[in-house]
């Protein structure tokens, strides 16, 4: 039988792909695994859109349908294994944007446009938590808790050096932020909140060893991406084979986040975030305003 998930991470997803590859080059359509296994032509589908495990001897018998050399089958295995394991994310799965987290900590680099409040890897607890009450004042405060525990958790996953985080990219800043100056001058929470704020991204920026990049946009440049009106987006890179770019629209609400790894949508975005990026001054330069305009 298969496993339902209560969400697919990135392991199973390459599962997928790499089921999808070994059918393609063996030349078999999802209807014809489907006929020879007796099953119904969803199940392989779902098998390779990440939306079920099959089990270890299903798997088996796909790798004999495949022609599968011995000496791949193991690694095919032991993938099989990592792919059965729920993300790092699941005890938080009742609040969590599933497929945002697990490709954001899967992830080895993230380009992030933040035109309005700071992006949430970027937030203090504070200021993540007077956010949350302007979003939902009426929020259960066991819920937003949760909420809370869970960006902590993402942070030291992501960019304080978590496994596999961006924070062990070796080559770059994992995390590119490009800000709008507007979006520091918004106050979130009170004086002191915002103080503390600039001073937590500050110190990313004067830390020559830290996994992010801060660009401030001066104020009233006409760039690509205030034109197009595109809101907060990330673009996020991966390791995994089979894994392309991700362009992530971040909307209000989960529902209205939007996911895509179409790839002349994300090039359009990466263009766009690289001319943006030639007006804003360089990495390292201090923010235009200190916790002293808040103090």
């Amino acid at each position: 039988m298969s496993r339902p998930r209560s969400g697919p991470t990135v392991a199973l997803r390459c599962f997928g792909a790499d089921l999808r590859r070994r059918r393609e080059a063996a030349g078999m359509t999802l209807q014809g695994v489907a006929e020879t296994i007796k099953k119904d032509r969803a199940t392989p589908a779902r098998w390779e859109n990440a939306e079920t495990v099959p089990n270890p001897r299903m798997v088996a018998v796909l790798l004999d349908l495949y022609s599968t050399p011995a000496a791949e089958r193991t690694e095919v295995l032991r993938a099989l294994e990592e792919a059965k394991k729920p993300g790092w994310w699941h005890p938080w799965r009742e609040v969590a944007e599933v497929g945002v987290i697990d490709l954001e900590s899967a992830a080895t680099g993230i380009r992030s446009y933040a035109p309005g409040v700071l992006p949430d890897l970027l937030q203090t607890t504070e200021y993540a938590e007077a956010l949350m009450s302007l979003r939902n004042p009426y929020e259960d405060p066991a819920v937003r808790r949760l909420r809370l525990e869970l960006l902590e958790a993402r942070k030291a996953h992501t960019i304080e050096g978590g496994p596999g985080g961006v924070a062990n990219n070796e080559n770059r800043a994992g995390l590119w932020v490009l800000l709008e100056q507007a979006t520091l001058r918004r106050r979130v929470g009170g004086r002191g909140v915002m103080a503390r704020q600039l001073d937590y991204l500050e110190a990313h920026i004067a830390d020559v060893g830290s996994s992010v990049a801060i660009q401030v946009i001066p104020p009233g440049v006409p760039h690509p991406l205030a034109i197009s009106l595109c809101g907060h987006l990330e673009i996020l890179r991966f390791k995994e084979f089979g894994m392309g770019e991700r362009l992530i629209q971040i909307g209000l609400h989960p529902a209205m986040t939007l996911i895509t790894d179409d790839s002349d949508a994300v090039e359009n975005y990466r263009m766009a975030m690289d001319v943006t990026s030639g007006y804003a001054p360089p990495r390292f330069t201090p923010l235009p305003l200190t916790s002293k305009d808040f103090g």
